[in-house]
């Protein structure tokens, strides 16, 4: 396997060697959840695909806790390479490990045991609640496997091994695929079979990944030295907006699912369950030019290489507008046939979706920048800016004008809000970084300028 030096191989070859093993790490749980919800669609019913859209906060917070450590510690992971500090780098690795696996446990138990409960303040009626717990019961069960996949794939990008992440993904969800259609179809296992095609899938990702400690260099030992409590502070802080971007997605789902049965009714949730997914893969996109970008920029930023920082960011910034952009146009061009794949789908399904997909997933053309802009915050060392341009963007924003706006406009209003939303906080990064005369910030602003 070719070991790239990140400080001194073009910037080209190092981006595109990290994008497409970053970009199939990103789409693990999205490909999971895009399946389900195809095969759950024609296998189940238009009722199946609400249910799963009500557990799908779970996934996002699973995500976000893996990234919180993963990232975290990655980006700390490059930087003390950048530096040559190998020792203080394998602290990192072993501290953000024990921390993410003893929390994923505790939070298992405790998720599990009230987890009817949860499942009714996430939106559960009587019409779904039966469907959401046959497919949450299985996946609870496994919830610190989804927490491990998400915690190890940054990090043994970070390790410089991108492509084992790679397999394990494809691996993972190839699997994950058979298995979904053979346990709902041929096998009749409804909602449960899914989620348990979905577990096997994640299981074998995080085995397939954990073959990168076999190779005797790569092992690490867990003891006194290797493990300090002072570098959880470091580890959070450098993660903390990746977990707000994951925890706020799915809050948004939460919100958006009140308001829109309230507003548009049983036909508009069904729209809604559609535009998650594919928000889901927009996303998992969009996070892999960030994650491929992460650990070039923060490892050259720890070397004090700022113009190979300014390269690097300028070829994220190109990809992932050319991404956006592609998808927004095949969305809006075969907008029906989308929804026809997701579900049979009536007249009244189409005529509230059509509009709805077009209107909402325009916000591919925004979000993708600040998602880029808030990983190169984090790389950067401006942790405080990365969970700032996090938290309005996902929750303030969101919040705000899902409960302002359909009170004064009519509700499809509610398709607009997320456009609205990234489009509002990509102006405020714009201005931050044309009156900002850091060296981060002047990379920044040059991509600004150039756009």
């Amino acid at each position: 396997m070719e070991k790239l030096n990140l400080l001194r191989d073009k910037e080209s070859k190092v981006f595109f060697h990290y994008l497409i093993p970053a970009i199939c790490s990103t789409l693990v749980t999205s490909v999971y959840l895009l399946v389900d919800t195809l095969i759950i669609g024609q296998g189940v019913g238009a009722l199946g695909i609400s249910a799963l859209n009500i557990f799908m906060p779970f996934f996002l917070i699973f995500n976000g806790l893996g990234l919180l450590f993963g990232i975290g510690s990655g980006i700390l992971i490059s930087a003390e390479d950048g530096m040559g500090n190998k020792k203080k780098s394998n602290q990192y690795f072993i501290t953000g490990l024990v921390s993410v696996v003893s929390l994923a446990l505790v939070l298992s138990l405790i998720w599990n045991h009230y987890l009817e409960s949860l499942c009714v303040f996430l939106g559960a009626n009587d019409d779904t609640i039966g469907l959401v717990l046959e497919y949450g019961k299985c996946i609870m069960m496994f919830a610190p496997v989804f927490i491990m996949s998400n915690y190890l794939a940054p990090i043994i990008r970070n390790m410089k091994n991108p492509k084992l992440v790679m397999c394990g993904v494809l691996t993972g969800s190839f699997l994950n695929i058979i298995l979904d259609y053979v346990f709902v179809f041929p096998m009749d296992m409804g909602m449960f079979g899914a989620a348990l095609a979905t577990v096997i899938g994640s299981v074998t990702t995080v085995l397939v990944l954990s073959t990168h400690f076999i190779k005797k260099q790569n092992r690490v030992k867990i003891n006194k030295e290797t493990i300090s409590l002072k570098l959880v502070a470091p580890i959070l802080k450098c993660g903390f907006s990746s977990l707000i971007m994951e925890v706020a997605n799915g809050f948004v789902i939460f919100i958006f699912n009140i308001q829109i049965l309230k507003y548009i009714g049983n036909n508009g949730i069904v729209v809604y369950g559609i535009i998650s997914n594919c928000v889901l893969v927009g996303l998992a996109l969009f996070n892999g030019v960030a994650q491929a970008a992460q650990p070039i920029i923060a490892t050259n930023f720890g070397a004090k290489e700022s113009s190979r920082v300014k390269k690097v960011l300028k070829y994220a910034m190109i990809t992932t507008t050319i991404i956006g952009i592609s998808l927004f146009a095949v969305v809006f061009l075969f907008t029906g046939q989308v929804i026809q794949i997701f579900v049979k789908a009536n007249a009244e399904i189409l005529s509230v979706g059509i509009p709805a997909l077009r209107l909402y997933l325009s916000a591919f053309c925004i979000m993708n920048i600040n998602i880029l802009i808030s990983g190169y915050f984090q790389s950067v060392g401006k942790e405080k800016i990365a969970i700032y341009v996090s938290i309005v963007r996902g929750f303030l924003l969101n919040i705000i004008l899902a409960f302002v706006l359909p009170s004064v406009l009519p509700a499809t209003i509610l398709w607009a809000i997320v456009p609205l939303s990234e489009l509002i906080t990509l102006i405020g990064i714009a201005f931050y970084a044309k009156n900002s005369s850091t060296i981060e910030n002047t990379a920044l602003n040059e991509e600004f300028i150039s756009a």
